[in-house]
């Protein structure tokens, strides 16, 4: 385990003790992240440290009730369920009773299979914190294996606390030789990636489909008994926004809403959506054993014989009920596909473009060398203002070159700024105090810091949680870190030597401790002179002599998305007054 900074560092006798400040001393920082590593850049060395396991502590009381949720949830549609597969079974007319016992052992044996040995004896150990789902099997892969499409992963993502620890086994060639192909192949990434977003489609598609036909067959037994109802709809109730995980975006609920009505308007009959809810469920049952396999292997260090096992007996009866709903497509069983394939466009155009984007910046970003030379004293172009300036950008790895830019038509910077990067990481939930990752840009004397504001996918800013309010504190720490850590290295580099005059040494302490004292005293005199939003607004274009299908993909279809999008400055709630937009063309 890693040694907390409130114990004492190790000493020789004629070593002076370091006195460590008592505000590190209540917050309790591990040495390994104090380590001097800068991954922030694609340049530096792979980093090998300790990770850590934590989770947050939940009352009992709010576990049973979500449980209480969940089974009612989960386990209703499950119940309900044979309803519809018997409704969309009999088409034609029910031949011989035998066929009812037949196809009623059927849906027993499936729900003794799929969901119990499955689901609750295996894919619920698969969770991401939590989390479950094709995306969150998808996320736990790409912490393990270095799957992602875009260059943003640094070593120290691994050092939050409910990143997931590598199980010890025997059976690690395997592994490894499966994690370096999934690595090494882009068919494969690209691969991933697809199954992921079909995935996901088809989840949102069964979230159209499952309140369609519940109406319907509600309707379908109440006009049984009076002929007078009529088939109508109803609509970094939503589900409750209590609770941790349970996201509620108004857009997406009211597209939802408007799917729902159009389906049940459309079909009017539970036989077709039916067919349509049975692709929808066995496509995301098979892709979730899919990525199971792959974590059997991979993370879990399986068996073989055990993962063979598996896909015999699980996937063999997946796989036969795929084929049987995908012999219904033509019968409403193109709904569910139809859905995923809008879906998974507007995912495969947002995902490209975004790839392409961050590649160029990454290519043209500004090197510390070229920064030093731009803010430079001996530089009469560019002066110094009073105040602290927070730099947006989605690059993670360096200056973005949208910096030099805005040097070019504005001359003038503030005391202090800091480059943020707004960066999402293939985790549920990251925690507050692990949110922020510092690194300077050299020299000091610049006053310029980077920082990467790490999100889980399902973290959402609220008002608890002031965004720049936070920044400025964790900024403090770090430069607080920065200097104890230096002072730490300097002791062992001269645990060796001979010890001088205990007041040459006091002298050298008061003296870092008054530099920290400084430093901070700066930043507080920046935010007093006003903190200013800098947020790089870049316009991507299709280079000169593109082909059709690339023009389509980024100048109409990727920008319309980009002007329907939740801006930073929304999600942050960052006040008007002090947001300043910085435009930028990208030929792609």
């Amino acid at each position: 385990m890693p040694t907390s900074i409130t114990q004492e560092p190790e000493t020789s006798e004629n070593q002076d003790e370091i006195v460590i400040p008592e505000q590190l001393q209540r917050r309790k920082v591990s040495y390994p992240k104090l380590q001097r590593h800068d991954s922030l850049d694609l340049e530096a060395a792979k980093i090998t440290g300790h990770r850590i396991h934590g989770s947050k502590n939940v009352e009992w009381s709010v576990i049973l009730h979500l449980a209480f949720q969940s089974i009612g949830i989960v386990y209703g549609d499950i119940g309900t369920s044979p309803l519809y597969v018997y409704a969309s079974t009999f088409t034609d007319g029910i031949k011989h009773d035998d066929d009812i016992l037949g196809v009623l052992s059927l849906i027993l044996y499936t729900l003794t299979l799929i969901p119990l040995i499955k689901y609750v004896l295996i894919v619920l150990r698969a969770n991401d914190n939590g989390d479950g789902g094709t995306f969150a099997l998808y996320s736990l892969i790409c912490r393990y294996a270095k799957v992602g499409l875009i260059p943003s992963q640094e070593a120290e993502d691994s050092n939050v606390s409910n990143y997931q620890l590598e199980l010890p086994s025997k059976r690690l060639e395997t592994a490894s030789r499966l994690k370096s192909k999934l690595e090494n192949s882009h068919f494969a990434k690209l691969f991933l990636l697809f199954a992921t977003m079909l995935g996901t489609s088809m989840v949102i598609g069964d979230g159209v489909l499952t309140p369609s036909i519940s109406v319907l067959s509600a309707v379908g037994g109440i006009k049984e008994a009076t002929s007078k109802m009529t088939e109508v709809s109803c609509q970094s109730v939503h589900t409750s926004e209590k609770y941790e995980g349970q996201v509620y975006i108004p857009e997406i609920n009211y597209i939802l809403m408007l799917a729902c009505v159009g389906v049940t308007a459309g079909f009017k009959s539970t036989d077709k959506i039916g067919h349509a809810y049975g692709i929808a469920v066995v496509f995301v049952m098979t892709l979730t054993s899919s990525f199971l396999v792959l974590i059997m292997l991979m993370i879990w260090k399986t068996n073989i014989l055990f993962v063979i096992i598996y896909v015999l007996i699980i996937g063999s009866v997946e796989l036969v009920y795929l084929s049987s709903v995908l012999y219904k497509f033509d019968q409403g069983g193109y709904l569910p596909l139809a859905f995923a394939v809008v879906l998974m466009t507007i995912m495969y155009v947002w995902n490209d473009v975004y790839r392409r984007k961050y590649y160029y910046e990454l290519d043209h970003k500004i090197s510390p060398e070229h920064v030093k030379e731009i803010i430079s004293s001996d530089n009469a172009n560019v002066c110094r203002i009073p105040g602290l300036a927070m730099f947006y950008s989605e690059l993670v790895q360096g200056i973005p070159p949208i910096f030099k830019h805005y040097v070019a038509n504005v001359p003038a910077l503030h005391s202090v700024l800091i480059f943020v990067s707004i960066k999402s990481l293939p985790i549920g939930k990251i925690p507050v105090e692990e949110r922020f990752l510092f690194r300077r840009v050299a020299p000091k004397e610049l006053n310029m810091f980077r920082c990467v504001a790490r999100y889980g996918y399902t973290d959402v800013h609220n008002d608890q949680e002031p965004f720049e309010k936070m920044l400025i504190e964790k900024l403090k720490e770090f430069i607080e870190r920065e200097f104890w850590l230096a002072r730490v290295s300097a002791a062992k580099r001269s645990s060796g030597d001979m010890v001088g005059d205990d007041h040459d040494h006091d002298d050298d302490q008061n003296g870092d401790n008054q530099m920290v004292e400084k430093e901070i005293e700066l930043i507080d005199a920046g935010v007093r002179a006003g903190v200013v939003h800098l947020m790089g607004e870049n316009e991507v274009v299709a280079a000169r002599g593109s082909g059709i299908m690339k023009k389509i993909m980024i100048d109409y279809a990727f920008n319309f998305l980009k002007k329907n999008l939740r801006m930073s400055d929304k999600v942050f709630d960052i006040p008007h007054k002090q947001l300043l937009k910085v435009g930028m063309t990208l030929e792609l």
